[in-house]
């Protein structure tokens, strides 16, 4: 590099001629463009003497997983978490079955079939295959079947 300009002030003789953002990669033409780039490198770039330095070579992807796993492995080992994950919902079931079966039942009490079936009609096919469950009868078909599945059953 030519000795800085003297006429020049600040930084910008130091600047000048360096290459731009794009520019700092190999002039040679890659054979695979979307590959790793290569850097070109005019001096040692070995560290000082006293100066380890210590590289993981595992891939980002590999490691990030693996740090996840162990992660997930740590905090599930009392096995509390998922359990008492499953119990809630099952929990969340029971409640909305019940609910439903008590809404019915005091609904049905004094009313006529009619009233009953437009109950069903109101209830979510969901509620409908819960009650059905409860019953132990089938939870497969359309709205309709359901309804009509209950209302056999009922009475």
């Amino acid at each position: 590099m030519d000795a800085p300009n003297p006429s020049s002030s600040g930084a910008s003789p130091f600047l000048a001629n360096l290459p731009s953002r794009g520019l700092f990669s190999s002039t040679v033409v890659s054979s695979n463009p979307g590959g790793m780039r290569v850097y070109v490198c005019n001096h040692d770039t070995s560290p000082p003497e006293g100066q380890h330095i210590k590289t993981n070579q595992q891939n980002i992807l590999i490691r990030s997983l693996t740090l996840k796993k162990q992660k997930g492995d740590s905090s599930s080992k009392d096995g509390s978490d998922g359990s008492r994950k499953r119990n809630a919902e099952k929990g969340l079931e029971r409640a909305s079955a019940k609910k439903t079966n008590n809404q019915i039942n005091s609904r049905q009490e004094g009313s006529n079939s009619q009233t009953t079936t437009r109950d069903f009609h109101h209830l979510t096919v969901e509620r409908l295959r819960a009650l059905l469950k409860s019953k132990g009868l089938s939870t497969k078909g359309k709205k309709e079947e359901l309804i009509t599945r209950l209302k056999d059953a009922t009475g």
